[in-house]
């Protein structure tokens, strides 16, 4: 599509939104109606409004406020579940949030994270969904993550948007974003000491200081962590420094400097057979032994944001810069030569976001546009495998990637309780690869393309009360393809990497739900339907030989998020209604459902695409006193088995896990808990490798066991 039809989607867009607002309202006169609207949220100050919290780090009630009437589905999670337990991963902070799926190779870190379907099949460096630091991207330029990246002990909460509430922080997913927000000198603790340990050698430490003294504020946090792996070969350490810096130059305008050291060090296990899984589930993979499978990288980023708030107008601007080098050591024979592989990158980005709140024909208004750009050149090479150790070079490259999104909103209330949101996308991409190994039979591969892609959507939203609404929105998703969908080694003697020239994945969503509260209940529900060209999917052709990662002409994502909490001692009339801190007991039950299908495919018709259950179940019961003590069980439920190759011929069983944790919660002096996980010690597999047909399930080893019972206990001090 060229860039003139672009610009015709946006202005149709925008021409839509100011239609509206010109429109009278039935019933209505030109002025503004006498009955009061819902107002549009303030851009409030940290919890209390108080002048001395801060502007680059909204408080998470700020955060619910501005999303409440916002036409799409959004979870906003605290870090209340990480000071109740295990303080890991990112399976530890999104516990029961609908829609998002998540697994581990190794039970210490999430390897695959997928929300609407979004990236199944990406393995250790997940595509599909975005991730920010204080609305600072995270991921490479192509769309890459690493989760070993984030301490998550160190912010105050965690938003997830699915799907086109994304457009906000220039996502360009089908799936969404993640947006982590740091705790800062105003909220953290002046100093906080932990200690967890547990099973497999599990253990970790964490010092964190904070303190603000004038227009300064500071946060401060160091962290080790170490496991010995519930399998063979799969031993971790990681060190992670993190700290940030604010200053603020007026009431209105606000400075923070971040800065993260990471290293990691973490051996593989590799996947195993069904059956070798289901017979010995701690064992590794002989090749991940032999040839010692493991992934090394050190990590240093720097960012700066600078935040304008003032009434109704907040403007924010920011620059990052981090760079990785990591060696990973994989498979290696004679026929398939990728080997061990070497890389350092460097990404840049700078973003540029406004939001203003006004009245438009006698109504309230709320415009935001904002600009999101990434930069990153990578240099990687390839050695062969021998034991452990770099032979001669297999592949040599140099690449780069630019994405430059910039986007537009318009949240119009026509009417005191409705509102309606048109907004568009606009997106230019670039990838550049540089063959720098010609010695081999592919010759050279060099290659560049460039994207263009735009993104519309429109939504509504009413208020059925203060506290809660129902909405609608239909909206356009566009991504473009990364390098690890691009650049694959080929088989052969000579072999080295192959470019596959591949074209973005869009798709066209629309969403109805509903969230809100009233009296003990609280609940979430959405229910979407995606119609997705040109998908990103890893397949074989009609006899069976591997394409790699291809664009799937025709496919489909549909499902269920529904997330509800209720206090049945509220419920139940068994509490007082005294003033001060009272008693809990609340019930918190998710349910999602994937429903994910090729389309008419030539080879694999109508098949579910593999790698995720249909079916997911979570719910946690737990009670808590005034005094900080908890206690209470939960469940993680997946009651039918899931197809892990494309033929749908080889599947993941069905499970059930069942934990336990109980803790003293304070936020001063001294805290404790104990975790107990996978009570009945169920094998099951916490992560699967999507092939496109498995030829015999005694061959395809793609199951990854998760651990078996498993317990974990912390004490912390607060002072």
């Amino acid at each position: 599509m060229r860039l003139d039809k672009y610009l015709s989607a946006i202005s149709a867009c925008l021409l839509t939104a100011t239609l509206l607002a010109a429109a009278e309202v039935p019933g209505s006169s030109s002025r503004v109606e006498s009955t009061s609207p819902i107002p549009l949220p303030k851009f409030v100050v940290g919890e209390k409004g108080t002048s001395d919290s801060p502007l680059t780090s909204p408080s998470a009630l700020n955060a619910a406020q501005e999303e409440k009437f916002m036409p799409g589905d959004f979870t906003l999670k605290t870090r209340e579940g990480l000071d109740q337990g295990r303080a890991s991963n990112f399976q530890d902070l999104l516990r029961g949030t609908p829609g998002v799926f998540l697994q581990s190779e190794s039970e210490t870190e999430v390897t695959k994270i997928s929300i609407r379907g979004s990236g199944i099949l990406s393995e250790d460096e997940p595509l599909g969904v975005q991730f920010l630091l204080d609305g600072l991207t995270l991921n490479q330029a192509d769309g890459e993550v690493i989760l070993e990246d984030f301490d998550l002990s160190t912010i105050k909460y965690a938003e997830v948007y699915r799907g086109a509430d994304a457009f906000k922080y220039g996502g360009l997913t089908l799936g969404g974003a993640i947006n982590l927000v740091s705790m800062t000198g105003y909220e953290a603790a002046p100093f906080k000491f932990q200690l967890e340990g547990g099973s497999y050698g599990y253990w970790r430490g964490q010092l964190l200081a904070a303190g603000a003294e004038g227009r300064a504020d500071y946060m401060g946090s160091l962290m080790s962590r170490s496991r010995d792996g519930f399998r063979e070969h799969s031993r971790e350490r990681l060190d992670r420094f993190t700290f940030n810096l604010g200053f603020r130059f007026s009431p209105l305008l606000e400075n923070r400097l971040y800065l993260t050291l990471d290293r990691n060090r973490r051996a593989l296990p590799g996947g195993l057979t069904k059956e070798a899984m289901s017979d010995q589930p701690r064992k590794a993979d002989d090749d991940a032994v032999e040839q010692d499978f493991n992934k090394q990288f050190n990590l240093l980023r720097i960012a700066d944001k600078l935040t304008f708030s003032r009434d109704h107008v907040r403007v924010e601007a920011g620059v990052f810069w981090f760079h990785r080098n990591s060696e990973e050591r994989g498979f290696f024979s004679p026929i398939f030569r990728q080997g061990i592989g070497r890389l350092h990158s460097d990404n840049f980005g700078a973003v540029l976001n406004s939001v203003t709140e006004s009245e438009l024909f006698g109504h309230q208004n709320r415009f935001a546009v904002g600009v999101n750009t990434a930069l990153e050149r990578e240099y990687t090479e390839n050695f062969e495998n021998l034991a452990g150790r770099r032979g001669e070079t297999t592949a040599r490259s140099r690449d780069s990637s630019l994405n430059l999104p910039l986007h537009l909103e318009n949240l119009f209330y026509l009417t005191p309780k409705l509102s309606l949101l048109t907004g568009a996308q606009l997106v230019y991409a670039r990838r550049v690869f540089s063959d720098l190994f010609l010695t081999d039979d592919q010759g050279d591969q060099s290659h560049r393309q460039t994207f263009y892609g735009s993104s519309p959507k429109f939504g509504a939203a009413y208020a059925t009360s203060d506290t809660s609404k129902v909405f609608f929105n239909l909206s356009r998703s566009w991504q473009p393809p990364s390098f690890n969908n691009m650049v694959q080694f080929a088989e052969g003697p000579q072999s080295s990497v192959v470019y596959k020239p591949l074209r973005p994945q869009h798709a066209w969503t629309l969403e109805l739900g509903t969230r809100g509260e009233k009296g003990p209940w609280e609940w979430e529900l959405s229910l979407y339907h995606s119609r997705v060209q040109d998908e990103l999917l890893e397949l074989n052709d009609t006899e069976g030989n591997d394409l790699g990662a291809v664009n799937v002409p025709h496919s489909r994502h549909r499902g269920v998020e529904a997330g509800l909490e209720v206090d049945l001692l509220e419920l139940l009339g068994l509490i007082g209604k005294s003033a001060g801190p009272k008693s809990r007991l609340t019930f918190k039950p998710t349910y999602t459902y994937n429903d994910f299908h090729f389309r008419d495919d030539p080879v694999y018709r109508n098949h579910r695409i593999a790698g995720i259950p249909p079916h997911v179940v979570e719910a946690e019961l737990l009670y808590e006193a005034p005094s900080g003590f908890y206690i209470g069980p939960n469940l993680n439920y997946v009651p039918t088995r899931y197809a892990v190759d494309q033929a749908n011929t080889l599947f993941a069983d069905p499970y059930t896990l069942v934990g336990l944790k109980i803790g003293l919660a304070r936020t001063k002096g001294p805290s404790v808990f104990l975790e107990v996980r996978n009570l009945s010690n169920k094998t099951y597999a916490s992560s699967v490798d999507p092939i496109a047909a498995a030829e015999s399930s005694n061959d395809a080893q793609v199951f990854h066991p998760g651990e078996g019972r498993a317990w974990y206990g912390g004490v912390s001090w607060t002072w």
